[in-house]
């Protein structure tokens, strides 16, 4: 780890590696306080990578381990055992790229230590124990000061989209993809893919700002976010639903923002005026034309 400052550690990033820099972002925090031996969290992972009883003494972000690029997170243990752990703030994952880090992992023994760190309803592979993020911000939080306060909240508001977005919040942090991703899986659960999708900011602003998803292996033909109110882009946004192909119900005209779509059906749910939640999000995904 570089050093042992926090917001050093967090401006750290590897453009070669698969993770995207959210991602990067959280193990990394993630690593801080399981470098700085935040008991709880130590044992939460001792536990699941098979090494009960043990300190974490290394905590690695973006290691490269030879011919099998950048693993996510690495740690060893005081008694010389070393765990792989892929860490997911969105779902879904190359298989190919799992095999290899396996391969990889089985030179340090023939049964290694693999920690799939998870998201709400996504199965580790096979071979790999499972670990939540809830259960991460759990640990971090009963340690009791306020940096680790902070984190555990960061953990169910940033990457698991637990509680409101107000709109500042929505465009200056991931909490709204967050939010967005919550509801889905929700909804839809395995039935689901999703992506976080957003227009480029000008002064701040953007024309859109949401979550492109598909349901039942369908292609990705609806979305759900926040869309500016006008052209010029201005203060105000509406929360919005729209849909490729399949009609909406209480339909109303494209947004002047998103006319470039060519996306055919849009309904919403008027100007955001207050914190968004993941009610309002299930009231918009209810005017889909088939069952949660």
């Amino acid at each position: 780890m570089p050093g042992d400052n926090l917001f050093t550690l967090l401006s750290s990033y590897r453009p070669g590696a698969a993770a995207s820099p959210f991602e990067n972002y959280c193990t990394s925090g993630l690593a801080y306080f399981l470098q700085h031996g935040h008991g709880q969290l130590c044992e939460l992972f001792a536990e699941a990578a098979a090494c009960p009883g043990q300190k974490v003494v290394a905590a690695e972000v973006q290691p490269l381990l030879a011919g099998a690029g950048f693993a996510d997170l690495v740690l060893t243990f005081d008694q010389g055992e070393r765990c792989l752990v892929e860490v997911q703030v969105e779902p879904g994952y190359e298989p190919q790229t799992i095999e290899t880090l396996e391969e990889h992992a089985r030179y340090w023994r023939e049964k290694p230590q693999m920690v799939f760190l998870t998201l709400p309803g996504v199965k580790a592979p096979e071979s790999w124990a499972s670990l939540s993020w809830i259960d991460c911000a759990d640990a971090i939080e009963a340690g009791g000061n306020e940096v680790e306060w902070q984190f555990a909240e960061f953990i169910r508001r940033d990457i698991l989209g637990l509680g409101p977005v107000p709109l500042e919040q929505a465009i200056a942090s991931n909490r709204l993809y967050a939010l967005g991703a919550a509801a889905i899986r929700r909804r839809f659960g395995s039935r689901s893919r999703y992506v976080n999708s957003a227009s480029r900011p000008i002064g701040g602003r953007y024309r859109y700002l949401g979550t492109t998803f598909a349901v039942d292996g369908s292609d990705m033909e609806f979305w759900v976010g926040i869309v500016n109110e006008a052209v010029p882009l201005g203060e105000h946004y509406y929360l919005m639903l729209a849909s490729k192909t399949a009609p909406l119900e209480r339909a109303v005209e494209t947004p002047r923002p998103t006319s470039d779509w060519k996306w055919m059906h849009w309904t919403g749910s008027g100007r955001v005026v207050r914190p968004i939640t993941i009610e309002m999000y299930d009231e918009l995904l209810a005017r889909l034309p088939f069952e949660g």
